[in-house]
């Protein structure tokens, strides 16, 4: 089982980020193919990307709780149940905006050259989509997590 890192931050109940994880893959061949356009001229969205698979399959992995107060497991449980929750409400926000702004980029694809405009929205949209429903149904009182304190 995989592990990722997360840090909550001592001054803030809402405030965590995800610092380590694994790299982002999929077996879509469309999926596939618009990675591969996105690493080519855009790579620096990669880890961004990656980032909203780990929230999509947060269930399957071992989570590492780092936070510099000393907290029990149920505090912890509780900071990473809003944070998932201000994710999971930003991530609804970012499908329903791509999915206004989606059809427009058709007109770009007339343009020569590939069409990045298409196969990066396609991609945010399709990570965005997977996070925002797998958010939906984590429980976080199943998640296998691990507190240590810095």
């Amino acid at each position: 089982m995989e592990k990722i890192i997360i840090h909550l931050s001592p001054r803030s109940e809402f405030e965590a980020d995800l610092k380590e994880f694994p790299e982002l893959t999929s077996k879509n061949k469309l999926v596939k193919k618009s990675l591969a356009v996105v690493k080519r001229h855009t790579p620096g969205i990669l880890r961004y990307l990656s980032k909203q698979r780990t929230l999509a399959h947060l269930p399957t992995y071992l989570v590492e709780i780092h936070c510099q107060a000393e907290i029990d497991e149920a505090e912890a449980r509780n900071r990473l149940r809003n944070w998932l929750r201000r994710k999971m409400i930003r991530r609804l926000f970012y499908v329903v905006i791509e999915l206004l702004v989606m059809p427009f980029t058709a007109f770009v694809a007339l343009l020569p050259g590939p069409n990045v405009a298409f196969y990066l929205l396609f991609v945010v949209f399709y990570f965005h989509a997977k996070a925002f429903l797998s958010l939906r149904k984590i429980k976080v009182e199943n998640l296998n997590i691990s507190i240590l304190k810095n």
